[in-house]
């Protein structure tokens, strides 16, 4: 199997994993719908969704990243919004200022090693999410690997509910409204999000968007 066969298997079998979490979850409700215990079954499953979405976008990320990296590119070939975000350990010195040792180190980064392959630091693989997935947040995870998100934008309101619903839930608040209908309606659009968070991955692998 190639690199891209198996990345791409990986990518469509961790979404058929979190579709099957979601299930198993409704199903779990579904015993509980119309009895005194709904409400309470209902803000335990918030959490778990949320929890699949954020899941979700690191690992495939992740693996999107693993797969640029093992795809022999080099970092010259990189757009510069990839370039900067793998030389993110390189760069966060410089917030404290420029003085001749760090402008001469950058300088020597950049000659020596445009010419290597790309080889992302362990820490720049693991998605920082913010432990707060909206929308905005998504936004610049994107910008940084060189993701389009346009097709997710009719979500948009709807990430962010999901978000903020599970962070009052987290911090101890307890929304009068909560039933198997407010589950159903979030599951289906987290699933929806996920399938087009995929086709956006797939098609940036397919189309080298991170190459120049």
């Amino acid at each position: 199997m190639s690199i891209f066969e198996s990345i791409i298997e990986e990518i469509t079998d961790n979404l058929d994993k979190r579709r099957l979490e979601i299930t198993n979850l409704r199903r779990v409700l579904l015993n509980y719908t119309g009895k005194p215990l709904e409400v309470t079954i209902v803000r335990m499953t918030i959490p778990l969704l949320y929890a699949n979405w954020e899941g979700y976008v690191k690992e495939v990320c992740q693996l999107y990243l693993e797969y640029i990296e093992r795809s022999g590119i080099l970092n010259r070939e990189l757009k510069a919004d990839l370039l900067g975000y793998l030389w993110t350990s390189f760069l966060k010195p410089l917030t404290g200022g420029l003085n001749f040792e760090r402008r001469r180190a950058i300088a020597n980064l950049a000659l020596n090693c445009m010419d290597n392959c790309v080889e992302f630091a362990p820490g720049e693989k693991n998605i920082n999410t913010k432990s707060n997935l909206n929308f905005d947040n998504l936004v610049e995870i994107s910008r940084n690997l060189c993701l389009d998100i346009c097709p997710l934008e009719p979500w948009r309101h709807r990430l962010n509910a999901l978000v903020s619903l599970r962070n009052n839930i987290a911090h101890g608040s307890f929304p009068s409204s909560m039933n198997y209908e407010v589950f159903e309606e979030h599951a289906n659009s987290l699933i929806d999000m996920m399938e087009c968070f995929e086709y956006i991955i797939l098609q940036a692998i397919n189309s080298y968007c991170f190459r120049i």
